[in-house]
């Protein structure tokens, strides 16, 4: 199944019922299931999100970012291939 067409100005409940997964250089991947991050950061848009997006642990910004339907991980992290994943550009003003 291809994925739609995504744009960086959408806001977080156009896309309900997916995940955005951020990876930081210090190697923690985390999870973000796009209706809890409107519930605690009001329905912005993924540039908005992605612009402020910082580490927990380390406080750097994303290295990798995708918008996934269903879950990305990694296959020796005990997961396999999501529905669809699109990667999102961290370049072109996102930074």
């Amino acid at each position: 199944m291809h994925p739609p067409a995504f744009h960086p100005d959408h806001k977080l409940l156009d896309w309900p019922d997916c995940r955005l997964e951020l990876r930081c250089s210090c190697g923690i991947t985390v999870f973000y299931p796009t209706q809890i991050l409107a519930t605690r950061h009001g329905n912005r848009p993924f540039r908005h999100i992605l612009q402020r997006a910082k580490c927990s642990r380390c406080g750097s910004r994303p290295v990798a970012a995708w918008l996934c339907a269903g879950e990305r991980r990694e296959r020796g992290r005990g997961g396999g291939e999501p529905d669809w994943a699109i990667e999102l550009s961290l370049s072109s003003g996102l930074r």
